[in-house]
C-alpha cells in the first residue's frame, strides 16, 4: 500500500488484507537498515484476525521515498504524521531495535491514539561504535556484514529459520543493499545521537511489553535491564535462544507473545 505523507510517497505492507482505519491497527517499525519484511509473518497473522496492519518502510528504505530521516525525534514526528494522515484511532505499536527508540519517543509525545506498545530487543539508547559508523559511511558492504554478523544468532547463521531454503543472513544483506545508499549511515547516526530515552520511557503511560533476546549481541542484557527499569510496570518476556533479530529468528514465539498482549489491550471484534 502506498500513500503520501508531506508530499513523499510512503510504503507499508498491510499483511495481505485491505487497510481499514475503522479497525484496531497494529503498526510495525523496523530497525536500522531494514524494512517492512522484518515483520512478514507477524503482520499477516494480525491482518487475518480483524486488525488493520501497517508494516512501514521508513523514509529512504526500500519502497518509501527518501531522504532518510536523520534523528529519532524526526522519525517519531513522521510516525505521528502517518497516523494523522490515515486517521487511525486505536494503535498498537510494535517496534524492533532502532524502531524501539522511535516508539519510545512517539509514545511519550503522542499518546492519544495508542492502546499498547511492544519493544523488541532494545535499550534506552543504542550507542554505535566508531568502526561501524565509519564503515556505514565509507564502506557500506563492510557495515552490512557487521550488522548481519552481529544481529543474527545461531538460527540465522545456521539457516534454521521457519522457511525452508531461506537464509536470513543473505536476505538481510539484500534488504540493506536495496535501501538508498545513505539509509544505513543515517539510521546508525540517529541511534548514536539519541539521548532522550531516560526521559521518554517513564512518559509511556499505557500498557508496555518488552521482548528480550537471550543471545542478543546488539542489545545486551544490561541495556534491556535499563530500559525495563525506566518503564512503568512493563510486561517482560525472554526468548532465551534468539539473537537480536527476534521477529525472524523466533517468529512463532514472537507472534504468540504479541498475540497475547495485543488481543488483551487492543481487542478486535
Amino acid at each position: 500500500m502506498y500513500f503520501d505523507v508531506g508530499g513523499k510517497r510512503v510504503f507499508a505492507t498491510t499483511g495481505g488484507k485491505p487497510f481499514d482505519n475503522r479497525r484496531p491497527c497494529v503498526i510495525f517499525l523496523h530497525g536500522s537498515g531494514f524494512d517492512h519484511t522484518t515483520w512478514n509473518l507477524q503482520s499477516r497473522f494480525f491482518a487475518f484476525r480483524n486488525y488493520s496492519v501497517l508494516a512501514l518502510d521508513l523514509p529512504g528504505h526500500t519502497n518509501s521515498d527518501g531522504p532518510p530521516l536523520e534523528s529519532i525525534e524526526a522519525m517519531a514526528d513522521w510516525l505521528n504524521d502517518v497516523v494523522a494522515t490515515l486517521d487511525i484511532e486505536n494503535v498498537s505499536l510494535v517496534a524492533h531495535s532502532q524502531g524501539c527508540l522511535v516508539a519510545l519517543e512517539y509514545a511519550s509525545r503522542y499518546p492519544d491514539r495508542l492502546r499498547s506498545v511492544t519493544l523488541v530487543t532494545s535499550g534506552l539508547a543504542t550507542p554505535v561504535n566508531d568502526t561501524l559508523l565509519n564503515a556505514a559511511q565509507d564502506d557500506p558492504e563492510a557495515a552490512i556484514a557487521m550488522m548481519t554478523g552481529w544481529g543474527f544468532g545461531a538460527a540465522g547463521h545456521y539457516h534454521q529459520g521457519p522457511i525452508p531454503g531461506n537464509s536470513m543472513v543473505v536476505g538481510g544483506r539484500k534488504i540493506m543493499r536495496g535501501n538508498t545508499p545513505e539509509a544505513l549511515a543515517a539510521d546508525l547516526h540517529a541511534c548514536n545521537n539519541y539521548g532522550n530515552g531516560k526521559n521518554a520511557a517513564p512518559g509511556v503511560a499505557g500498557p508496555v511489553q518488552v521482548i528480550v533476546a537471550g543471545k542478543d549481541r546488539m542489545a545486551p542484557k544490561r541495556a534491556t535491564d535499563e530500559l525495563i527499569a525506566h518503564l512503568n510496570n512493563p510486561e517482560v518476556a525472554v526468548i532465551p535462544e534468539s539473537g537480536h533479530m527476534v521477529p525472524q529468528e523466533a517468529p512463532n514465539k514472537c507472534r504468540i507473545l504479541l498475540r497475547n498482549f495485543i488481543f488483551r489491550h487492543n481487542p478486535a471484534v
